[in-house]
């Protein structure tokens, strides 16, 4: 008995040595992102562009917010094939992402060799940080169209390297366009893909959607490393793989909601003086707190926009539940169809209204709401 004590104040010890020999490390994050210049992105040459920028600057606000516990370095790699240049790009090399300006340098032609520009920068990174406990890497692929011109690197070995590197802990997503983009990911087993429609208005809210899904992956990232890394090797991989397959988190609200969980939030159109007689505002009354005479903000589980007051009125408090959103990630909030039911509203009307809620990944849109706003989400 006094033996087996022994033994696990040993291992507690041994624990405690453990924890606090990673306090203090920090997780060095390689963004890698891979951008198709071919021919038919011309019409999305201003998004791409924009876009790209857009991701530099969240992961610059990730270097400032998560210093305490992370290094970011960014490679960017851009592919098409005609005329004397390289096929394959790397504009930016591994860089800390202090010393990454942003990008301009962006002017599509030519063919798609999509797998040798995978295959060529995923190997490179992975051969730069293969022997680094503490790095992980964040994989970003954009293209609107099926591979058509590699010649190193074919399917068959891409989907080799990349499970070899999930089962490593690397994250991979896919947005694409104007192709059978399920087909491909599949092909190619990556788990997180986003579908866009091929104009601006598509292309800057995928770039949108997966700036929050990285923000949201640091902060899981940093509150690891905050508590100190205790575990054993393959209990720190389970949990790298964890976060990278869940890098695209659920966002399309259900159909019809009839429970919740306790962290989530009804979002219901209302009228200002609170009469939560029909529709999903009875259902909110009924089920998840709605309070009778209260037109507007959080009740129970539920949160109440005004929609019958004009549509400016509308514009307004939507803007003031994204802001509320914003302020409380801890809640996850499920926006049914607001305005579009005894309001009269169409869903092109009332869509837009929520573009602000695609960077916060603690909201849930309809998926005809997404769609309004250029991205085919079935998740």
């Amino acid at each position: 008995m006094e033996e087996q004590k022994q033994n696990r104040e040993e291992q507690n010890m041994q624990g405690q040595d453990a924890q606090q020999e990673n306090l203090g490390k920090k997780a060095r994050i390689y963004n890698l992102i891979i951008v198709d210049e071919s021919g038919s992105m011309s019409s999305l040459a201003h998004a791409t562009v924009g876009g790209v920028n857009e991701t530099i600057n969240s992961i610059r606000s990730a270097q400032k917010q998560f210093a305490d516990t992370q290094e970011h370095y960014l490679t960017l790699v851009t592919f098409d094939s005609h005329g004397e240049k390289e096929p394959v790009r790397t504009l930016i090399d591994c860089k800390p992402i202090a010393e990454v300006g942003n990008f301009e340098k962006y002017s599509p032609w030519g063919c798609t060799p999509l797998y040798d520009a995978m295959g060529q920068s995923i190997s490179a990174l992975y051969n730069r940080i293969k022997d680094d406990d503490d790095a992980s890497a964040v994989v970003t692929v954009l293209s609107d169209g099926l591979e058509n011109d590699s010649h190193e690197w074919n399917a068959t070995g891409l989907k080799e390297l990349i499970e070899k590197l999930k089962n490593e802990g690397w994250s991979f997503s896919y947005m694409g366009s104007m192709h059978d983009v399920k087909g491909v990911t599949v092909e190619l087993s990556i788990d997180n893909f986003i579908e866009f429609s091929h104009d601006d208005l598509g292309a800057g809210s995928s770039w949108a959607r997966d700036s929050s899904a990285k923000m949201r992956y640091y902060r899981k990232m940093s509150e690891e490393y905050r508590k100190g890394r205790s575990r054993s090797k393959e209990e720190w991989l389970d949990k790298k793989r964890a976060m990278a397959s869940d890098y695209y988190m659920a966002r399309v609200s259900p159909d019809r909601i009839d429970s919740l969980q306790p962290d989530e939030i009804f979002v219901f159109g209302s009228n200002v003086n609170g009469f939560h007689g029909g529709g999903a505002a009875a259902a909110a009354m009924q089920r998840f707190g709605a309070v009778w005479g209260q037109g507007e903000g959080l009740q129970g589980q539920s949160y109440a926009i005004p929609t019958m007051e004009g549509y400016e009125s509308m514009k307004a408090a939507v803007q003031r539940f994204t802001q509320f959103a914003a302020e409380h990630p801890e809640m996850r909030f499920l926006v049914t169809r607001i305005g579009c039911g005894i309001a009269g509203y169409r869903v092109s009307q009332v869509a837009p209204l929520f573009r602000d809620c695609i960077k916060l990944e603690n909201v849930a849109l309809p998926a005809d709401f997404w769609q309004e706003l250029g991205l085919t989400m079935s998740f």
